[in-house]
């Protein structure tokens, strides 16, 4: 059995006092890496993209430098908060579009447009994910991307979907070997079937969005992340995790 969690949107400052929507992203984010270090260590953290705030270098430096201590491997991908390039020279672990683990790809796909909120799967992503698959058809896949490719009944987020998401439906509809899609941005946990493929939402390390709603609204809910525990017959478990007071 592989273990793997996601954590998502931690949204840290260029200084470990930064505060935002009332908390402190770098205290809830170490929080939530080291209840999973030492309640649920995995093979593999994956982060999901709004490592930062507003793509400040600081922030990548405090991010980059937790990881590291934790000792544990790691992969991400940027979101809409992130500049990419700056984040691939800061962090010390390099961005990786695959990551095996025994019988399972974990492939990493771009949704972030720089400059735009809402994601897009660009011309060149889109061929990487043809290539991707393509590549793997031995293996399980998961796919993990910042943005979400499917309405979660929220209007206000649901104007974010990636918006060619029926280009990346048509490539994945073509491989049975595709397990689960996995994302972060809406800061919430839902689950929601795309032509008979689940999507996973994940909760954010820092602050939580209101499910199902019409405009921008915080949820209650404590910083959390998610844990996925692969087997070798390609099915999988999973579930999300909140900090407790």
């Amino acid at each position: 059995m592989v273990r793997l969690v996601q954590i998502t949107d931690c949204h840290l400052g260029a200084e470990k006092n930064f505060i935002s929507h009332g908390v402190n992203t770098y205290e809830s984010f170490s929080r939530v890496l080291h209840e999973i270090t030492t309640k649920l260590p995995p093979s593999l953290i994956i982060a999901s993209g709004d490592i930062s705030s507003s793509g400040e270098e600081c922030s990548y430096q405090l991010f980059s430098d937790v990881m590291e201590s934790s000792l544990i491997p790691y992969r991400w991908l940027p979101g809409n908060h992130d500049d990419f390039l700056m984040m691939s020279n800061i962090i010390v672990q390099p961005f990786v579009r695959v990551e095996k683990q025994e019988n399972w790809a974990v492939v990493s796909l771009v949704s972030a447009d720089p400059g735009n909120v809402a994601g897009v799967i660009a011309k060149d992503e889109i061929e990487q994910l043809r290539s991707l698959l393509k590549n793997c058809q031995n293996y399980f896949v998961l796919l993990f991307v910042h943005h979400h490719p499917v309405s979660i009944n929220s209007r206000w987020l649901d104007e974010h979907c990636i918006s060619n998401n029926w280009q990346v439906e048509e490539i994945l509809a073509q491989y049975d070997n595709v397990r689960g899609v996995f994302t972060g941005h809406v800061h919430q946990e839902r689950v929601t079937n795309w032509n008979d493929l689940l999507v996973y939402n994940t909760p954010s390390t820092c602050f939580q969005f209101a499910s199902d709603a019409e405009r921008f609204q915080l949820g209650e809910k404590a910083p959390g992340y998610r844990w996925i525990e692969l087997y070798p017959d390609g099915s999988f478990d999973t579930g999300v995790n909140y900090l407790k007071a």
